[in-house]
């Protein structure tokens, strides 16, 4: 077999790049193109009646018309490629729709001109096709080559999202909508007060979840201006100094930033094995020397897809807020802020939805999943980085080479993809439960009322000790009760009780026992 398109890219060039999910080869014992099983990978084969494809530009051509673009691959091969054959490959065909691409991609991606004269006709083609991908509806005409760039990015940072037929599905989902309606099948006794109250508590949720997905445990005050900060999102238009200020409000005084970091870092933990102690590093963030550049093509990339309105709000809320946490732009607080992002997007493409999805808390039971998504980008960055840790100074991390190409071209498929999971998850888990337990504590707040009259600050006790109890009040505390209640009186409180527990663990599939009984314990 021989190689094609990136695949013989990689080799040509000696770039060293991972593998893509699908490597192109031809092989002349072949009569058709077939996609084969390569170990866990596959292959498309290309048959024998293909031309052979013997140069760099001739497959940089192939790699456009069989696995797209891919432009942290043409990123690293512009640094490498001979200017002059590039230039000459381009001056022998310079209408053909792949040659000009190549060229638009060259000149955006470098910011040098080639030799050429300019296009003075011919049709404009699109850079990426909106059949593959996602971008923008308009885009930028550039009349050099008469290539219109609908990248949804720019040069410093420029994500792509692949239109597979699961994400073209999964973008058809108004999340707000379904949370509505899966909302309206709880029955006509969902007032506006409950909905209100199930979305503070969620709220909080959100705070507490975000913040155990990074094991921690953060004060009381943390935790409030977490809770604010979710709140608020989508108020104000997000600049560096806005996610300054969310970074500032949900981190310890001791580390709140005024600026990005300007050391590299990573994330990990302490290995001890008797007396050695060391580093098990997960992951290393961009160069602090390109985070500003980054960071501005993020802004940009959001001012983008905020004023194109087209691609939907999740997938623009995914591109945000993962970027954000590859990028890794602070000392302290960004896993916070990335899932922070996803909320203040939102916010500010639907501003009026009603709820709040929980979707740190679906990740939280989700943290397998949440793993092996973030892999699909640290992974390949880990395995191409040099890297070492200097004991000398505080095992300071120090990167020896500079592959910003990894950070800056971004596949994120897999990310929207998982996002859209959670969202479903949290939607058909968390919401909902969150209001049939209101509902069964208003139930059983009424009973109480009904038989006699308690102290406000005691009924909601009152209330999580029958909920805990399954309806039941065990002998231990029912002095509590008959304090306020007779032995009649609570017997009704108790017989209401258990059947509303039971009918909303019949109808829904919801134990609300077991949801106080963990609530209790968290």
């Amino acid at each position: 077999m021989t190689p094609v398109g990136y695949t013989f890219l990689n080799k040509y060039y000696n770039l060293l790049l991972p593998k893509l999910s699908v490597e192109v080869y031809q092989d002349a014992s072949f009569d058709s193109e077939k996609i084969v099983k390569y170990g866990a990978s596959k292959r498309l084969v290309l048959p024998k009646s293909r031309k052979n494809l013997s140069t760099p530009y001739d497959n940089m051509v192939a790699a456009i018309k069989h696995q797209g673009i891919r432009l942290h691959f043409f990123a690293v091969i512009f640094k490498v490629v001979d200017e002059n054959e590039l230039t000459a490959f381009i001056a022998s065909k310079p209408m053909a729709q792949h040659t000009r691409v190549i060229w638009y991609l060259y000149e955006w991606l470098t910011g040098n001109t080639l030799n050429l004269p300019a296009l003075n006709s011919g049709n404009y083609v699109q850079l990426f096709d909106p059949k593959y991908y996602f971008t923008l509806s308009d885009g930028v005409r550039d009349k050099r080559t008469r290539v219109i760039n609908n990248a949804i990015g720019t040069r410093d940072f420029c994500p792509t999202i692949r239109k597979t037929p699961e994400i073209l599905t999964l973008a058809k989902t108004d999340v707000y909508k379904t949370a509505y309606e899966e909302v309206q099948k709880l029955g006509k006794s969902i007032s506006a007060d409950i909905i209100g109250r199930s979305v503070n508590y969620l709220y909080t949720k959100e705070t507490r979840s975000s913040t155990e997905i990074e094991n921690e445990r953060p004060d009381k005050k943390r935790m409030q201006r977490f809770l604010n900060a979710i709140k608020n999102a989508g108020l104000f238009e997000l600049s560096k100094d806005k996610l300054i200020d969310i970074q500032n409000q949900i981190v310890a005084d001791s580390v709140r930033a005024s600026d990005y970091r300007e050391c590299e870092i990573y994330v990990g933990s302490t290995i001890q094995k008797y007396s050695i102690v060391d580093e098990d590093v997960h992951y290393v963030g961009a160069k602090a020397e390109h985070i500003e550049s980054l960071m501005d093509g993020l802004f940009k990339t959001h001012d983008n897809l905020m004023l194109d309105g087209e691609v939907p709000s999740l997938i623009h809320a995914s591109i945000v807020s993962f970027a954000e946490v590859y990028i890794h732009p602070f000392d302290d607080g960004n896993g916070r802020i990335h899932r922070y992002l996803i909320h203040d997007v939102m916010k500010q493409r639907e501003p009026d939805h009603k709820f709040i999805i929980p979707i740190s808390a679906a990740i939280l039971k989700n943290t397998e999943r949440y793993d092996e998504v973030l892999e699909t980008i640290s992974k390949p960055i880990m395995a191409m980085l040099d890297w070492e840790l200097d004991a000398e100074n505080g095992n300071r991390m120090v990167i020896n080479n500079d592959i910003e190409f990894m950070y800056r071209f971004p596949d994120y498929t897999e990310h929207v993809k998982f996002v859209y999971e959670m969202m479903n998850s949290a939607i058909s888990s968390d919401l909902i439960e969150e209001i049939c337990l209101l509902l069964v504590f208003d139930v059983i707040k009424t009973s109480i009322n009904r038989a006699a009259d308690v102290p406000n600050m005691k009924l909601d006790t009152l209330v999580s000790i029958i909920i805990s109890g399954g309806g039941a009040v065990s002998n231990k505390k029912r002095g509590l009760f008959l304090k306020y209640l007779s032995e009649e009186g609570l017997a009704e409180v108790e017989k209401d009780s258990m059947k509303i527990i039971s009918e909303v663990k019949d109808k829904f599939k919801i134990d609300i026992q077991e949801l106080v009984n963990k609530s209790e314990k968290a």
